[in-house]
């Protein structure tokens, strides 16, 4: 999977910030899984859209249904940039 682009949502009252991220190929079971490299991934099949769920001890959280070329990013407000930074070099972004 590669990130092709990103969307700010919002930012949260809590300082956090909210990001879409938008990838070239669709969630699947594996890539889902391979978030665990994070952190300890929620991954709910039995949902009609299997939905998945990712919550770091740096504030991280990662929320996404399969399927989806998308995800939602939840960055901490302290040290958002580098958490930022540890997300995205899960992916190719060549």
């Amino acid at each position: 999977m590669r990130i092709v682009g990103t969307t700010p949502v919002q930012d949260c009252f809590d300082g956090s910030s909210i990001v879409t991220y938008w990838f070239d190929t669709p969630w699947t079971r594996d890539s889902i899984h391979a978030l665990a490299v994070l952190g300890p991934v929620e991954y709910f099949a039995d949902f009609p859209r299997p939905f998945f769920r990712l919550r770091c001890g740096s504030g991280l959280q990662v929320k996404g249904v399969e399927g989806e070329t998308s995800c939602q990013v939840i960055l901490p407000r302290v040290d958002r940039e580098v958490v930022r930074e540890g997300f995205e070099c899960c992916f190719d972004l060549s």
